[in-house]
């Protein structure tokens, strides 16, 4: 399996994220790596695979959206862009939608999103 590393900042104190795009929509079926990002920030790696004036990435994946997971691998923390429902047909609706939340259970076959209300 090849992996994209793209270096957007050229210091070794900056942060290092895997971005997993969710394959079906559906964050209880299969992952996939997309890239490795070097940035300093959570937000500069999601910015960093969005298509805006032309795709991010040499194979023309789609932007990292909302349902897809960043992997800070420097914490080892793993970041879920949580989306409305477990996918088009699924019978979930989340209450934290639209927000970013750490998750324990990152699995890259799909993972149940235990929703935690703050």
């Amino acid at each position: 399996m090849q992996y994209l590393c793209c270096v957007v900042k050229d210091s070794w104190w900056y942060k290092m994220f895997d971005i997993y795009h969710s394959t079906k929509g559906n964050n209880e079926l299969p992952y996939v790596r997309v890239a490795c990002i070097h940035t300093d920030s959570l937000s500069e790696a999601f910015g960093s695979t969005q298509n805006i004036e032309e795709s991010w990435h040499p194979e023309g994946k789609r932007s990292t959206s909302s349902g897809d997971v960043l992997h800070d691998l420097i914490n080892d923390k793993f970041y879920f862009l949580v989306p409305m429902g477990n996918g088009r047909h699924g019978e979930k609706i989340y209450e934290t939608w639209g927000d970013t939340v750490v998750i324990d259970n990152f699995d890259l076959n799909g993972f149940i999103y235990n929703e935690v209300q703050t």
